[in-house]
């Protein structure tokens, strides 16, 4: 399944700014959307492993 960068701001323009977005998976895992690369093909959307608050911090 694909979806356009129309489909994803259709969905999230009703939202305010400082919205959180949380990606799932089907197991219901969390991550973190970590980069955005743009291709030839498109837009990819790189996910990887969420960090706890406490990692962000250093502690």
């Amino acid at each position: 399944m694909t979806t356009t960068v129309l489909e994803l701001i259709k969905n999230l323009k009703h939202h305010t700014d400082d919205t959180v977005v949380t990606i799932k998976d089907v197991d219901d895992l969390e991550f973190a959307i970590v980069d955005f690369v743009l291709e030839t093909g498109g837009l990819t959307i790189v996910i990887g492993e969420k960090e706890d608050a406490e990692e962000e911090d250093g502690e």
